[in-house]
């Protein structure tokens, strides 16, 4: 038999003391200290003790007795416990040590997953919501009208500073290419890419508030800003605003210009009769299909040829996605495997033509990015955002630098997948690449004239 686990978990005591020097250095004492005492990971006394120098204080300076002081704390809390490890991540999210934050959860990729809960009691309704799935049909009026720009209004360019836990947005040293599949062209200064961001966070009953949501406008306006793009940012709009909008912001010399354009619309989504729904500040509901539409050559023509990415980080039904028992498919050795019918022939084939092409793609250059798989619901938190949105931010803002999209969203669907709520829901990422045949490198931070 096993012994039961009483302590913390190796490979967690093991990461904790093998970046002793990075976590002294990405956390204030100041600020981190307090905040273990206040979540439980150590009493007062703990921690005096750990300041407690035992006489060495004398021979040094200031500075390295704060240093000394610092890598005890660390070294202290890898003897407190099986949940320390969690309730650490919480204490630096606390006081906004996002990139030790990401460093501690970088150890779970790959293995067991992290919790995303708060272990202590909280004053909130949820540290870990479900983002409430839409109806199919409803009407009324919204709430509130928290627009970061005025819906039909002039075009504007968002450009006010995002001061709040701004990540550190790694910058490329030269245009990255590809020479077997092609790079789409990614290198202006002026013209890098455009964001079109709807935040849609009231709806007619208040219950269904998005809390936490403008997190994710914050993180994602600063990230875009950091790749050089033109950013339409906007709070709540109905769906009449909405269509309006988009048809402003892509027939726009902005866009006609443009070497890229990223679309985020974050709001209450749902699943129907195997259709994708979004809703709307008033209460309405559109088919998913009607807004990739509206990105078709003949409709978009500002954007043929352009890379385009659609992020719909919202419900895609009502599910918890409860997973499965991890082991249930260990047993299917290779004769289970035989036992598979083998691959279909075609019943037709098609031989393609040589020729001049005078036509293009009705949709191409086209990757629409979502939260989660058909059926299940997508987790959001109030205080620090959707999981989905998050998580890309972090991995665009370490990865951009030389890593083409594609593979940050695996990045992303990889952390996301480790995550759960307390009764063990996930989330699974998935994208649809229409005609998207280049890679796409950001590049921020370099350009060409």
């Amino acid at each position: 038999m096993q012994p039961s686990q009483i302590g913390m978990q190796k490979k967690h005591r093991d990461h904790i003391k093998g970046n002793l020097d990075r976590l002294v250095k990405l956390t204030k004492y100041s600020q981190i200290a307090p905040e273990c005492i206040r979540v439980g990971i150590l009493s007062t006394p703990m921690l005096q003790n750990t300041e407690n120098l035992n006489g060495e204080r004398f021979n040094m300076d200031e500075e390295d007795a704060r240093y000394r002081q610092h890598r005890n704390f660390f070294e202290k809390i890898t003897h407190r416990g099986p949940k320390a490890y969690n309730q650490l991540i919480e204490a630096l999210r606390n006081v906004n040590s996002l990139e030790a934050v990401r460093l501690l959860e970088s150890v779970d990729e790959v293995g067991q997953p992290f919790i995303s809960i708060k272990e202590r009691q909280t004053t909130r309704r949820s540290a870990d919501i479900v983002d409430t799935p839409c109806p199919s049909q409803r009407e009324g009026a919204c709430v509130s009208k928290t627009t970061l720009n005025e819906p039909l209004g002039p075009l504007t360019p968002y450009t006010d500073p995002v001061m709040e836990n701004p990540r550190h947005v790694r910058k490329s040293e030269k245009i990255h290419t590809d020479e077997v599949v092609g790079t789409y062209t990614m290198q202006s200064r002026h013209n890098r890419g455009v964001l079109f961001m709807v935040n849609i966070m009231d709806f007619p009953d208040p219950k269904r508030k998005r809390n936490g949501a403008e997190v994710d406008s914050k993180s994602l306006t600063h990230l875009f800003s950091e790749l050089g793009f033109t950013i339409f940012a906007y709070g709540n709009m109905n769906q009449q605003q909405f269509f309006g909008v988009l048809n402003q912001v892509t027939s726009s010399t902005y866009v006609q210009n443009t070497e890229c354009f990223v679309m985020v619309l974050m709001t209450h989504g749902n699943r129907v009769e195997e259709i994708d729904k979004v809703e709307f500040c008033d209460g309405s509901v559109v088919d998913m299909h009607k807004i990739k539409t509206h990105f078709q050559s003949n409709i978009s023509p500002n954007l043929v040829h352009k890379p385009k990415v659609l992020i719909f980080p919202f419900c895609r039904g009502e599910n918890p996605d409860l997973g499965q028992p991890k082991n249930q498919f260990d047993s299917m050795g290779t004769e289970a495997r035989m036992r598979m019918p083998p691959q279909e022939q075609p019943l037709v084939e098609t031989e393609g033509m040589s020729s001049i092409y005078t036509n293009v793609p009705t949709l191409s250059d086209t990757l629409v990015c979502y939260a989660n798989t058909p059926g299940y619901v997508t987790h959001r938190d109030p205080e620090l955002g959707s999981w989905y949105i998050q998580k890309f931010c972090d991995m665009m803002a370490d990865h951009a630098h030389n890593t083409p999209v594609e593979d940050i969203l695996k990045k992303t669907h990889a952390t996301v997948g480790n995550m759960r709520t307390i009764q063990g829901s996930l989330q699974t990422g998935a994208f649809d690449n229409l005609g998207f045949n280049k890679k796409l490198y950001f590049n921020p931070g370099f350009y060409i004239e």
